[in-house]
């Protein structure tokens, strides 16, 4: 309530970027994230295909009579984060615990399931499934994974992908397989927005074992699905059929 009457607000969002010498400078006032949120869970996708990972934060607090819409934020090419909450239709009023990202209508961009509910039993609400309407229609990628002497979904692997992009100039896209962030589970599948990209020069992965090993791969088609398996260099392109929700 402070907030909206311009008083001073102690609890307000932090992001913290690396500096690279062992020191983190918070940045969230610089990047527009200037007001309080009461997260309960959050996670991170690439809503248009850009590029840039964007946020959805489900909030809540334990009293019955808190209301406050979940929170969408776009993130502006790493320059700021824009609220797209009402544009974006994703604002829900009932408590967000758990959020999930994943391509669940196999099209080529992120949609997002969240779980609904409060701390209390009588709190509880219908979950929510927000399909993505478009991407932006920029391209994308999906990589699976398969890991044969590490673990076979290969968490915490990282990859790296390198694409050329409308200006001709190179761009990299970095990826950790995890499960994401608090309260929910990402899709193990790593989902790349390319952008304006041209083209996908290389990808490379470096597999979670103790030696930190290195694979290098080329001919990565964009739009598709593929699959990178432990110790070989060619990659296999997996057909998925679309699913629509419209009706259900």
């Amino acid at each position: 309530m402070k907030y909206y009457l311009d008083k001073p607000v102690e609890n307000l969002p932090r992001l913290y970027r690396n500096l690279g010498n062992g020191k983190f400078e918070n940045v969230a006032p610089k990047l527009g994230l200037n007001e309080p949120i009461y997260g309960m869970g959050s996670n991170y996708g690439d809503l248009n295909n850009d590029g840039f990972l964007d946020c959805y934060i489900g909030t809540g607090a334990p009293s019955f009579s808190a209301l406050v819409p979940n929170k969408m934020y776009l993130n502006n090419k790493g320059v700021s984060f824009l609220d797209v909450t009402t544009s974006s239709r994703t604002g829900h009023l009932q408590k967000g615990h758990g959020v999930g990202f994943g391509d669940f209508d196999n099209d080529g961009d992120e949609d997002i399931f969240a779980v609904i509910g409060g701390a209390f039993e009588g709190d509880v609400s219908e979950n929510a499934l927000f399909i993505n309407p478009s991407g932006n229609n920029n391209p994308w990628l999906r990589i699976v994974l398969e890991g044969r002497k590490v673990n076979r979904s290969a968490i915490g692997a990282r990859v790296l992908v390198q694409l050329v992009d409308s200006k001709g100039e190179t761009r990299y896209l970095f990826r950790t397989v995890s499960g994401g962030s608090s309260f929910g589970g990402n899709s193990m599948e790593l989902e790349f927005g390319l952008g304006d990209a041209q083209r996908v020069e290389e990808v490379h992965v470096i597999w979670p074992d103790k030696a930190r090993t290195f694979s290098k791969h080329t001919n990565i088609p964009m739009n598709k699905k593929i699959k990178i398996v432990e110790g070989q260099t060619e990659v296999e392109v997996l057909e998925e059929r679309k699913i629509s929700f419209q009706g259900l």
